[in-house]
């Protein structure tokens, strides 16, 4: 007949099997999570997280009022069709990978890059009002400067932000104002021929948020 001290320590052992088992499975779950929100090619978030994200922090602005700021920045590479189309599909892959890079190293730790399209990529700032987004739009250029010294194929891009409660009460507003100032951009560095063709892609993007938003089951 076992003693009380043998199924005491049966017992933690049975525990304890039990706990890292229960360990493992929590590290296995944690990594599909991470394979349902990240983007394969560039590592950064992808566009299902960056909406969960920004519903999140409309929730947490509103309950705390107007003190708490939050801004959207909405980033679009310049050309890369064309850089696909002259140099090949892998080296556009290898544009974007160092776009990711790029967004990582000139980022709060804590803001919240995205790759939200082919060649378009959505950062959430925290805590960032617009005011500040505009030295950050001044510190991300020079960086890319400084970056596309040392590239073989230099990186031009076009950047637009908006800010919450300065650019609308919903993040369908708040976005469509981030495309708006992107697309300006993109004007104002003759990228682009034509500002209705701008307004065009403003318009279908926003469409395109509404459906994904009707799609997805409550």
């Amino acid at each position: 007949m076992s003693s009380p001290r043998n199924t005491k320590a049966s017992q933690l052992a049975r525990l304890s099997r039990e706990n890292a088992a229960l360990k493992r499975e929590l590290a296995r779950l944690q990594v599909y999570r991470a394979m349902a929100y990240r983007d394969p090619l560039t590592g950064l978030w992808n566009r299902r997280y960056f909406e969960e994200r920004l519903n999140e922090e409309l929730s947490r602005s509103q309950r705390a009022g107007l003190s708490r700021k939050f801004s959207v920045m909405v980033l679009d590479l310049n050309d890369f069709k064309a850089t696909n189309d002259r140099y090949g599909h892998p080296i556009g892959d290898t544009v974007l990978k160092d776009m990711g890079d790029f967004l990582v190293t000139h980022l709060r730790h804590h803001d919240v890059a995205c790759r939200t399209g082919g060649d378009e990529f959505t950062v959430l700032l925290p805590d960032l009002s617009a005011e500040d987004c505009g030295h950050l739009i001044d510190r991300l250029r020079s960086g890319l400067d400084a970056a596309n010294a040392n590239r073989r194929i230099p990186i031009s891009l076009s950047l637009g932000t908006a800010s919450w409660p300065e650019a609308g009460d919903s993040l369908e507003a708040l976005l469509t104002r981030a495309d708006e100032a992107m697309y300006a951009d993109k004007h104002r560095h003759k990228t682009r021929a034509r500002i209705p063709a701008a307004g065009r892609q403003v318009a279908r993007r926003a469409a395109a948020r509404r459906s994904r938003a009707h799609a997805t089951p409550s």
